[in-house]
This record gives structure tokens, sequence and C-alpha cells, in this order.
């Protein structure tokens, strides 16, 4: 796993970055171009739209780790601790699974691509087995974030505590600590 986070952090999310930049930059020129020179690049839109995808799908799994992801606490912040493990555990895995049947499909789907050889309509004509190369590689790195979520909660259970926690916080729930819990039975 260190070497996946490494190679996560010192190469995927740079490349990730610097696509973004690109895509900003080049949407940049084409409206200045477009302004003042009236002149469009006919590649402009695959340009941005492929770098935005790569940016995006590459970085799914890092997103999850640094907890950017939606999450949707309604019920959950109801929940009891042990209910909140259990639900954590089948997110992860239902996370999982949906990541490697898309590493699976994205393999397949890349082959086919290749096998092919089409490419983009554009003067660029990117072989489009490449573009969707980054269906499989950005759902590993989401496949192995979920594997990493699922060994902290089955390991740890400060995570999901202090998720608890903060559930109760943001909804004015008092917060028992086992301490006032003991103090509590003993007086009764």
């Amino acid at each position: 796993m260190k070497i996946f986070d490494a190679i996560e952090n010192k190469v995927i999310v740079p490349i990730a970055v610097t696509l973004f930049i690109v895509s900003c930059c080049w949407m940049l020129v084409e409206g200045i171009s477009r302004q003042f020179f009236h002149k469009s690049f006919n590649f402009s839109e695959e340009l941005v739209i492929f770098s935005l995808i790569w940016a995006i799908f590459l970085t799914l799994g890092k997103g999850g780790q640094k907890n950017v992801h939606i999450v949707v606490d309604l019920f959950t912040s109801k929940f009891s601790k042990k209910t909140l493990k259990l639900t954590s555990i089948f997110n992860s895995l239902i996370g999982l699974i949906y990541s490697a049947f898309l590493v699976y499909v994205g393999i397949s789907y890349v082959q086919h691509l290749m096998a092919t050889g089409i490419t983009s309509h554009s003067s660029l004509r990117l072989p489009m087995g490449i573009v969707f190369l980054v269906i499989p590689i950005g759902m590993t790195f989401l496949g192995l974030f979920y594997v990493k979520e699922m060994k902290k909660t089955l390991t740890n259970d400060s995570k999901v505590q202090a998720v608890s926690e903060e559930l109760q916080k943001e909804n004015n729930i008092p917060i028992e600590s086992k301490s006032k819990k003991r103090e509590l039975q003993s007086s009764n």
C-alpha cells in the first residue's frame, strides 16, 4: 500500500494538477483567441474536456482520503457507533466492488479501442484507448482508497467514533462519553 501511496502522491496528483492547469490555461487562450483574433482552434474542446476528465479521475482516490467526497448524513447522524461502523464497512465494500467492476470494464473497453484504432475527431487524432485508459487507472486508486477505509474501520474504531461525535455535534445531539456513562451508572 505504501508504494501506491507514494505513486499517488508523487506522480498521479502532480499529473492531475498539471492537466487541470493546462485545461484552465487553454480555456483562457481559446477565449482570448476568439475575442480578439476571431480564430478558434478545432482541438480546444477535446483538449479541455480530456484534460479535465483525466484530472478528475486521477484524483478520485485522493479526494476520498482528504474527505472531500459528498456525504449524506441525514440518517447516519442518528446511528449508534456499532451501526455506523457496519455501514462504513458496507459502504467501503460497495465502493470497492464498484471500483473493481469499472477497472475490469475499463480495461476491456481500452483493449477494444486499441484494437479498432479509434481516434478523436479533432486534428489531434488522439487514440481513444489512451484517453479512456484513465478509467482503470483512476478506479484502481479509488478501489485502494476503499480497501484502506475498510481496513481502518475494521482495525480501529477511532475514526468511526470521531465521525459519530462530529455528526452528533452538528446535529446538537449530546455526546455521552464512557466516563460520563460510568458516573451515571454508579450514582444509580
